[in-house]
């Protein structure tokens, strides 16, 4: 029998032997802990740093609404494009707030994992070698492989998510700016619109004496679905029928509506049904159809026409301005002229 070597290491043991292994699994933990820390505390300015909280776009937000809150009662109400807006502004500014805490919570729980390896040496997702474990001892250079490996997925996750909130942070402070503008440029016609104002007063619909019956429109081309409506509407209704009609049909009152269909302020002139895109010809009668509205908007008492996802507001600085996205051929008025009285 070959004697046996005082030098050799044991057979089934690791060449580091135990305390070999505990250093190194300490150099691990510490090498973990020094690059998860370099990632969950970037150096101040750096392009990894935290997304601001939102605070200052609440902030802003708030004083916007009270300026629109003022506007909307100045203007007689529906301020389609400031409203849109501002609706667009809520939601970016959830999404931001969402995708904070969703970055938050992913470096809160890296933080906690170096902060751990740092503390004990110790690797809770790294599987720890035991005595059970058969055979060859595991070298520090797998060891480092396998923390990279595991935990790489997680640094990877935490830089989308701080690349998320960053961008939702940037879509939400656009959205807010977007608001601002459109603020600015109906106040910028105030005086403007209180001669508008002035010169329509506000009316209502009105039943006929002694029929019981709304004030409609009669004699049209058009089939009318809910025909009841302001007598400025009607004298537009009536214009616009008798020079492009028939349209497929024309709907107007829908009660229960809290905009102008539900005062009878608005009627939607249809060019296709069924929620179908017009054809080209349609299309062409449509441009027609919006734009005699827009020229005759100040002898027929127009608030506003929407075709085609863009509105042209008359108490605006003028031109046509693109809508949010509605998400149907028809909320996005591509089948429709819809037509809104002051």
């Amino acid at each position: 029998m070959a004697a046996l070597d005082p030098h050799a290491a044991p057979p089934h043991r690791s060449p580091f032997g135990s305390r070999g292994r505990g250093a190194a699994r300490r150099l691990a933990a510490l090498a973990l802990a020094a690059g998860l820390t370099a990632m969950v505390l970037p150096a101040s300015g750096s392009a990894a740093s935290l997304p601001q909280e939102p605070k200052d776009l609440k902030k802003k937000y708030a004083e916007l609404q009270k300026r629109a809150e003022k506007l909307s009662k100045d203007y007689r109400g529906e301020l389609v494009t400031l409203e849109e807006t501002k609706k667009a502004a809520e939601k970016a500014a959830a999404d931001a707030a969402k995708s904070e805490r969703e970055y938050r919570a992913a470096r809160a729980d890296i933080a906690r994992l170096a902060s751990g390896a740092y503390m004990t040496g110790r690797l809770g997702v790294v599987p720890m070698i035991t005595a059970t474990e058969p055979g060859t001892a595991v070298h520090d250079a797998a060891v480092v492989e396998h923390i990279s490996r595991n935990n790489g997925r997680r640094l990877q996750n935490l830089q989308v998510l701080n690349a998320k909130a960053t961008k939702s942070q940037d879509e939400a402070t656009k959205k807010l700016d977007a608001v601002k503008k459109e603020i600015e440029d109906l106040e910028g016609q105030r005086a403007r619109v209180k001669k508008l104002l002035a010169k329509y007063k506000p009316e209502v619909t009105k039943t006929q004496v002694g029929s019981g019956r709304p004030d409609g429109a009669s004699g049209t081309k058009s089939p009318i679905v809910g025909n009841s409506m302001t007598a400025r509407m009607r004298t537009a209704l009536l214009e616009i029928d008798g020079k492009f009609g028939p349209f497929p049909t024309i709907g107007c009152s829908r009660p229960g509506d809290p905009q102008d269909h539900g005062s009878g302020r608005a009627c939607d002139f249809m060019e296709s049904t069924g929620g179908k895109m017009p054809s080209a010809s349609a299309k062409a009668h449509g441009d027609s159809v919006a734009q005699f509205v827009i020229n005759n908007a100040s002898r027929l008492g127009i608030k506003y026409v929407i075709w085609r996802q863009r509105i042209y507001d008359m108490r605006g600085s003028g031109g046509w301005r693109a809508m949010e996205d509605r998400g149907s051929v028809t909320q996005n008025h591509y089948d429709h002229v819809h037509v809104s009285v002051l």
